[in-house]
């Protein structure tokens, strides 16, 4: 028992010394990395320090609205949604990641260490993510609340933070494990895991959507009583919340260490289920299928372009975590168009404040769906140790690159082509309104995918553990794979502010404008130094 414990010591430090690129930051000689490190610290802290404001003033609200009971099972419900979401999406292919397994294997330790460092990490990054949102609201609630606080409230406080990420992430790993486990004995087991992950995640906003829609059933007498109302609804969403928010409150000890325990219980059993088929889905993962005799048959020459846009598909489908996190902007799209078309246009103007109109709107929410997180944002980094045969190739820049934007600007096409079909038998628009239907979200594409590989090019992460770290947690998913979205947002904002009078104006006008922009950092980045600069 003592040299596993020492075991797994080892291994959780392994796990941890390179978390969010600390170690690399520490050692590294090269002074334009150590900026760039700076540079994404502040930006942390800005992101940070905003989040914290929001969930200050949320709390505040809430207190005002008489509501301060429930502000610690609201802050916990939170912080378990975001471990939940996104912890299902990149669970899978932490535990279960290939990288290093093949060395660790060969060393004389338990396969079931190995799974418990990797859990001990993702029990690390969600208890920093847990600090970041309890933080915040529960000091503007002890402050509220000051006269009425007592030590127990810190205490059970504490025990929170420890027991807050346990069943979330104990959920989110069963989520990845199962499909990690199902896909693994599938031919092609990239594409398996991603169906399944973006199932889960349309299942869960099909569940948000559904609670929605009760609450929508309220009556004069539940609003008599809406702490009571708000913690029912908690209840039934996720009962730990309030078990765990309800013991503060009350500072009921007892209370709050029977939610510890439900929690470690609960993530001990998912634990040893994972470290029990945890070397079975490692072989799996690894292992391939080899069911036909090829032969070789007529070799057929082709353009210098098509092959490349193929590698990047090749690449692009080898990683379930690549492709679901990309898919799923381009399949909400969809959605949205398909929800406007069965709803009807009318339907859809009534939920919108008075003033606005779908005309104004829909290109722009549209354009937002399909900018969300482009694939283009970490093609560079998703090269990873392979990018020296990338800039090996007779190739010149311009080339590479545009093998990248034109991968990415062939996915979303059939995702796009359908959106605007569904929007036009919905709207019926006439020659004007269809034309900024289709301009406005194809321009801003194109953009995003531009904008995305400028962001990777400065900020390239080729040294990477595990594909998580890049698709997820690097700084040119977060600037690269919103910039677009975020971009469309304000330009919607704009059009509001424009009105219907000037809507054609300014429609030309950004559309004028962004292409303009995105033939400046196209031109930019065909003169980047891929061999200098990266790598």
């Amino acid at each position: 028992m003592t040299n596993t414990m020492r075991q797994i010591k080892n291994l959780a430090k392994l796990e941890l010394c390179n978390l969010y690129g600390i170690n690399v930051f520490r050692f590294t000689k090269q002074q334009g990395k150590k900026r760039k490190y700076a540079c994404l610290f502040v930006l942390w802290c800005l992101l940070l320090a905003m989040m914290a404001f929001y969930l200050g003033n949320l709390s505040y609200g809430l207190i005002v609205l008489g509501l301060e009971e429930v502000v610690p099972a609201y802050l916990l419900m939170i912080s378990s949604t975001m471990i939940f979401v996104f912890g299902m999406l990149k669970a899978g292919s932490m535990i279960f990641r290939r990288e290093g397994y093949d060395v660790l294997c060969a060393l004389p330790l338990p396969k079931g260490v190995i799974a418990v460092a990797r859990l001990f990490r993702m029990y690390v990054e969600n208890g920093l993510l847990t600090l970041a949102v309890l933080l915040p609201g529960i000091a503007v609630y002890a402050w509220n609340a000051r006269k009425g606080v007592g030590a127990a409230f810190y205490v059970i406080i504490v025990l929170d933070i420890f027991a807050a990420p346990l069943i979330p992430m104990s959920a989110a790993v069963l989520v990845g494990a199962l499909v990690t486990g199902i896909s693994s004995r599938m031919r092609h087991k990239s594409l398996a895991a991603s169906g399944l992950s973006v199932l889960m995640v349309f299942a869960i906003l099909y569940g948000t959507s559904r609670m929605a829609a009760l609450e929508g059933n309220l009556d004069a007498e539940m609003l008599r009583d809406l702490s009571a109302m708000v913690t029912g609804m908690l209840e039934k969403v996720y009962p730990p919340a309030v078990w765990l928010g309800i013991a503060a409150v009350r500072g009921d000890l007892w209370m709050g260490l029977f939610g510890l325990f439900v929690s470690v219980a609960v993530f001990a059993a998912v634990s040893a289920g994972v470290v029990l088929c945890f070397a079975n889905i490692c072989e799996h993962l690894s292992g391939s299928f080899a069911t036909h005799r090829y032969q070789l048959g007529e070799l057929k020459a082709g353009s210098v372009a098509a092959a490349l846009i193929r590698r990047e598909f090749r690449r692009y489908f080898s990683s379930s975590v690549y492709v679901t996190n990309t898919v799923i902007g381009p399949v909400m799209g969809c959605i949205f168009a398909g929800t406007v078309f069965v709803m009807g246009a009318d339907a859809v103007e009534q939920l919108l404040p008075a003033g606005l109109n779908t005309e104004m709107l829909i290109p722009f929410v549209l354009a937002g769906a399909f900018c969300m997180m482009t694939t283009t944002a970490v093609s560079v980094s998703m090269e990873g140790k392979n990018w020296w045969l990338v800039k090996s190739l007779p190739l010149s820049v311009k080339q590479v690159l545009d093998a990248k934007i034109g991968m990415n600007l062939l996915l979303i096409l059939p995702f796009y082509a359908v959106s605007e079909v569904l929007l036009m038998f919905a709207l019926k628009p006439d020659g004007r309104e269809l034309l900024w239907l289709a301009l406005v979200p194809l321009v801003m594409i194109v953009f995003s995918c531009v904008y995305g590989i400028t962001v990777n090019l400065h900020f390239p992460v080729l040294q990477w553990e595990n594909e998580v770290s890049v698709v997820k947690q690097s700084a040119s998913s977060m600037l690269g794979g919103l910039g677009g979205f975020v971009a469309a947002i304000l330009c919607a904002l704009g059009a509001v502010k424009a009105g219907s009078a000037y809507s054609d104006l300014y429609n030309g006008g950004i559309c004028a404008g962004i292409v303009i922009l995105t033939a400046g950092l196209y031109w930019s980045n065909n003169r980047f130094d891929l061999c200098g600069k990266i790598g």
